[in-house]
């Protein structure tokens, strides 16, 4: 069995160190045969007998806990079962047949291997959560809520004499079973992925891809006429081969920078040897172990500055114990750890009794139980998700299919150019036909495109680095522009990722409480308003410590309160009051929740202050301040006034705010008291009695600035916002409504939030969601259709969940017109290992620059370098300004491809050929390649923020529009204006039909090929300035891009060297053009230009081929519709 789903027992399905061991024992290797035979033989009269049919009948339960029976209600483990049998396999082999000693002793060996192996396998589930499947994707298990005093010895460990402090007497795992459980549970590492030899990947880059095959296949054929001397032009396959391999190199280096993500991975794992105890024949051993040697069960010691080395369950801890998670989770406030036992149903990433493989510990010290190892961990499930080789994006499937469509035009006209060639009445060489054929095919490749698309791709991520937008993978600036939904992560993202103070309540009247925001009218020196004296309160009795200007150290909510203190009143006044001789205090602990300060009054006699959880400060107080000013008095604490307090703090904590309550009295203990002899007990019943409640503090992590209307924006671009959260549905909820992601005076339809309990059992069993009509599939798609269209906030959610939400949305967003879901375009942000899965799904995965870690950053495409969300939005803008000229630049790139391939099918008929390749390339390589890169400097057209996005896989870059406009509309007119002018040559007629030319005919040729050429270049600089718009006119758009028009000149420059260059005459085969012959053609422009304006006017009328969104926006609909969906694009 041992983990093997088949129902035979397989060598290969053995642990690799099992493998080994009894790869020594006769027969234990054979397979169902004869080891079978040997183990029955062993077993004896056993009742455990290894066979198909036991194999069989555990794989009934999905846990695989398995359990024998060897006399009624009376359960064996396989272990002593094995080692009964093997005895009595001992006397009956002796007895019946003459059988060697040695091999009894190695079947009997081969036996309690297995028995041992599947004993302490069976162990491990114990730490499972019940009725699940250790091998589920999702982290999962259940010792946060079971007490150690039987989760230990469920893994034959054991506490010491001391109890879960475990430094006394013998403890841990026995040191006799250590190689078997290596064995069993390998290494305490997590397995790195397999990686492509980096040179292999190169030769690929450059050698494979239907575009490179057709470019080496060109390449190959002109080398082999020059080898055949039927070419002399040595030119073209130098320049192609260049392209090609620059090209390759381009994209390899980009892809090399973008892969370190399991490399930093790595990087967390812990290094250090770590303290152990373990048990050796009853005695206690003190071990200083590798981190990668720890096995399920050790009992390890932790202190401050450790990295936690696995999963462990904090056995015991010092008081105020704190892991810092944020390697993990990006949160950067350290988390309180508690060795009590959890709540059933308590997710294990929120138990406090829990530390995971890879943080650190940076308070206190602790004695923990190894859990978990090696890939089973929070850190190794995480990194398992991540390991797949990442999928093409939207742009790549774009482009292969824009590659694919090209091929097929030029394979198809090559192929008709040779056809024509042998068809052709007048008779060529078939040297010359092979030529006149790769020359087709040649005219229709745009071999600049590839270098083309990725310098425009890297200066447009240079454009987004000016807008705090790092771009790590080139495509994903043209898939920024398609997003349809950015998945943000709240704390530090849409929110400071800062505890801030933001009310202060206390009571006006009896009957009712008054809010204060407002902190700077406050003072510490103010003995008469409630707000001054609430907040010196709160920084007095307080334990955060100031290391710097904006530098504390303290609990989140403690700092605060003091920043509260020093952005109203001043640091020098803070420290005043912070510095007050303190008397007597008790700190702040989990238990009490609440903290106490005694410090002198000016007046004499003693201040005390109480400050904590509401519920808690309440039980003391007596009375309470009412009013305000010289009115404030101090009255008896009524049933009624606890109720309105009970409302006020429910209001705030509706409100996603943390609540603290203060209260304080005046007292006159006698000046020869000894206050550091006063016990806790003692102060509770004494000095606690009879407080007077001030009022109640409301702290928040708050929205950032400019949040709302980054949202906003997103939702009026067509730009579906989600917030997916950590935090309490409640906490997630009231920050979205005050940002706008959900509405904030409106019943939340079904769906709307959606919370860890109800994605618990909303997890496929594969990888991704499965489409085979099963029950599983019928209920996930019933369930995640609804929660893709309506769900605005997801809270408590697990790494696995964000991943999975993204694949959701993916699978079932994005729903067209006809009802047909072609899946969203995902944004997703993070800045926690926990993020990497979920942002290596996404379509575009975002990091946060400054809290992210470097894992989350390695598994992004993106990086906000300053961590606001509003650079999302100009992320997003840009990617839509580069989408839309790429599209433009590829438009421009292709409108030459008519006009290069038809002279090769006239010449057939007779006509001089009108453009060679060199001339082909001259265009293409020399001029086009840079007009076509400065499209990424183009200016944006109007309205693009109000457009919805445009869908990559429904509305390509290079869709059926542009090719009519670059093939049937702009090319036609372009080879029109070239056959005219070509025509104007004197004496070209009299070539027509002749294969032999006189030295005056070749100059004439020469002459009519040139301005074919020098006609096409102005056809091509017409088109640049027609195609840098879509509808908008020239005469009001102008040329704003100043790279663009310095390209024109320089198209116009390198046109006059070809063509009077003694040099370049000989290459590109031209000749000098008189001043009529060099104006005549400017005639294009003129005509092109015109046509264009023309074609614009109607455009106009029409409207934009892409719906504009009304002023109030898609936002106003997603937040007013009941059902919150959006209307598809009319172009979708």
């Amino acid at each position: 069995h041992f983990g093997s789903r088949s129902p035979s027992l397989r060598s290969e399905a053995l642990p690799l160190g099992l493998q080994k061991l009894l790869a020594e024992i006769p027969g234990a290797m054979a397979g169902n045969g004869e080891f079978m035979e040997t183990a029955k033989v062993a077993a004896g009269t056993s009742s455990v007998t290894y066979t198909a049919d036991h194999n069989k009948s555990m794989s009934v339960r999905k846990s695989r806990h398995l359990s024998m029976k060897d006399e009624p209600n009376r359960r064996v483990s396989r272990k002593y079962a094995a080692e009964e049998g093997a005895q009595a396999a001992a006397v009956g082999a002796a007895a019946a047949k003459p059988a060697s000693a040695a091999a009894v002793r190695k079947s009997r060996n081969a036996s309690l291997i297995i028995a041992k192996a599947e004993d302490m396998r069976q162990r491990q589930i114990h730490l499972y959560e019940s009725g699940k499947d250790p091998e589920e994707r999702d982290y999962h298990t259940s010792v946060h809520t079971q007490d150690p005093a039987k989760l230990l010895p469920s893994q034959n460990s054991k506490l010491g004499t001391d109890g879960p402090a475990c430094r006394e007497g013998p403890a841990g795992i026995d040191v006799a079973e250590v190689s078997t459980l290596q064995q069993v549970s390998g290494k305490n590492k997590i397995t790195p992925p397999k990686k492509e030899n980096i040179w292999v990947r190169l030769m690929k880059q450059i050698f494979t891809g239907i575009f490179n095959v057709l470019l080496w296949g060109t390449v190959i054929v002109e080398v082999f006429l020059i080898y055949t001397g039927n070419s002399d032009d040595i030119v073209t396959p130098i320049i192609l081969a260049s392209v090609v391999v620059a090209a390759g190199l381009l994209q390899w280096w980009t892809e090399l920078k973008a892969e370190s993500l399991m490399d930093a991975l790595s990087g967390m794992q812990a290094t250090a040897p770590v303290p152990v105890v373990r048990r050796s024949r009853g005695q206690r051993q003190d071990l200083m172990i590798e981190a990668e040697d720890l096995l399920p069960g050790d009992v390890i010691f932790l202190k401050m500055g450790d990295r936690v080395p696995a999963d462990v369950r904090i056995l015991s801890c010092t008081d105020g114990m704190e892991v810092d998670n944020a390697a993990l989770t990006g949160e950067s406030i350290p988390e309180p750890r508690d060795p009590a036992t959890a709540e059933q149903g308590t997710a294990p990433t929120h138990a406090r009794n829990t530390a995971f493989y890879g943080t650190t510990v940076v308070k206190g010290s602790a004695t923990c139980m190894v859990f978990f190892i090696g890939d089973k961990t929070f850190l190794g499930k995480i990194a398992s998700s991540i390991k797949s080789a990442r999928s093409k994006s939207t742009f790549e499937i774009q482009i292969e299919h824009f590659v694919h469509l090209i091929a097929i035009v030029a394979v198809v006209v090559g192929l008709a150019s040779l056809v024509a060639n042998l068809m052709s009445p007048t008779q060529h060489p078939i040297g010359y036909i092979i030529a006149n054929a790769a020359g087709a095919l040649f005219a229709q490749v745009p071999e600049g495109l590839i270098p083309t698309v990725t310098i425009s791709l890297m200066i447009a991520s240079q454009k987004m680095s000016a807008r705090h937008v790092l771009v790590r993978k080139l495509d994903a600036v043209e898939t920024l522009g398609c997003v349809s939904v950015v998945c943000s992560d709240k704390t530090g993202t849409l929110t400071a990722g800062d505890m801030t103070l933001r009310d202060m309540v206390h009571f006006s009247t009896a009957s009712d409480m008054v809010t204060e925001t407002d902190f700077n009218t406050t003072d510490p020196a103010d003995k008469v308003s409630l707000a001054s004296k609430m907040l010196r309160g709160g920084v007095r009795n307080n334990a955060t410590v100031i290391t710097g200007p904006g530098k504390y150290v303290g609990s989140p909510t403690e700092v605060a309160l003091t920043k509260a203190g020093i952005a109203a009143w001043g640091q020098s006044k803070v420290k005043d009051v912070m510095d007050n001789v303190t008397l007597y205090e008790i700190p702040f602990d989990s238990a009490n929740k609440w903290m106490f300060v005694a410090e002198p009054h000016a007046d004499g006699g003693q201040v005390f202050s109480l400050k904590g959880a509401p519920e808690r400060v309440l039980k003391f107080c007596k009375f309470a301040y009412i009013g305000k000013g010289e009115e404030r008095c101090i009255t008896p604490m009524t049933p009624e006034m606890l109720d309105t307090v009970s409302a006020s703090a429910k209001k705030l904590m509706n409100n996603a705010r943390r609540v603290l309550g203060i209260a304080e009295k005046r007292a006159n203990v006698p000046n020869d008291y000894v206050w550091d002899k006063t016990s806790m007990e003692y102060a509770k019943e004494n000095f606690l009695s009879d407080m007077v409640f001030i009022g109640l503090f409301g702290i928040q992590d708050p929205p950032k600035p400019g949040v709302k209307q980054a949202v906003e924006d997103c939702q009026s671009a067509g730009v579906k916002v989600i917030m997916i959260t950590g935090d309490h549905p409640d906490t997630g909820v009231a920050i979205a409504k005050e940002i706008s992601i959900i509405p904030a005076n409106q019943e939340l339809p079904p769906y709307t939030v959606i919370t860890d309990k109800e994605l618990a059992d909303k997890v496929p069993s594969g990888e991704s969601f499965a489409d085979d009509g099963s029950e599983e599939a019928k209920r996930l798609e019933a369930f995640w259709t609804q929660v893709v269209v309506h769900a605005r906030v997801f809270a408590r959610v697990t790494p696995i969940h964000k991943q999975l939400i993204v694949q959701a949305l993916q699978k079932w967003g994005g729903k067209n017109a006809d009802g047909k879901a072609y899946g969203d375009i995902v944004a997703m942000t993070g800045d926690g290992v926990n993020d990497a899965p979920a942002l290596k799904q996404a379509n575009v995965g975002v990091a946060m620059g400054i809290r992210g870690t470097e894992v989350a950053k390695d598994a992004s495409d993106i990086i906000l370098l300053d961590d606001e969300f509003a650079s999302i939005v100009h992320g997003i803008e840009q990617g839509r300004v580069s989408s839309e000229n790429l599209q433009k630049s590829i438009a421009y790139t292709l409108c030459s491809k008519v006009p290069q391939c038809i002279p090769n099918f006239l010449e057939l008929a007779g006509l001089p050929l009108a453009l060679n390749v060199s001339q082909v390339l001259a265009i293409d390589i020399g001029t086009d390649i840079w007009t076509a890169i400065a499209y990424a400097w183009q200016p944006k057209e109007s309205a693009l923020m109000a457009r919805k996005p445009r869908h990559p896989l429904v509305e390509k870059i290079v869709n059926g529009g542009v090719l009519i406009y670059a093939y049937g509309y702009m090319g036609i007119m372009q080879m029109a204006c070239c056959w005219v002018f070509y025509f104007t040559a004197p004496g070209i007629h009299k070539s027509i039909g002749k294969s032999h030319f006189t030295e005056e005919e070749e100059h004439v040729n020469k002459v009519a090929s040139t301005l074919y050429y020098y006609t096409l270049v102005i056809g091509q600089i017409a088109a640049a300035l027609a195609t840098t718009t879509y509808h908008e006119s020239l005469f009001k758009y102008l040329m704003p891009n100043h790279k663009l028009n310095l390209c024109i000149i320089f198209e116009i420059i390198l046109a006059a060297i070809v063509i009077y260059d003694p040099a370049c005459e000989g290459v590109f085969m031209t000749t000098g053009l008189t001043v009529k012959q060099m104006a005549m053609p400017w005639m294009t422009f003129v005509f092109i230009s015109l046509c264009e304006e023309v074609r614009k006017v109607f455009k106009r009328k029409e409207g934009h081929a892409r719906e504009i969104a009304p002023k109030d926006g898609l936002r106003a609909r997603l937040l007013d519709q009941p059902d919150g969906t959006a209307v598809a694009p009319s172009a979708w």
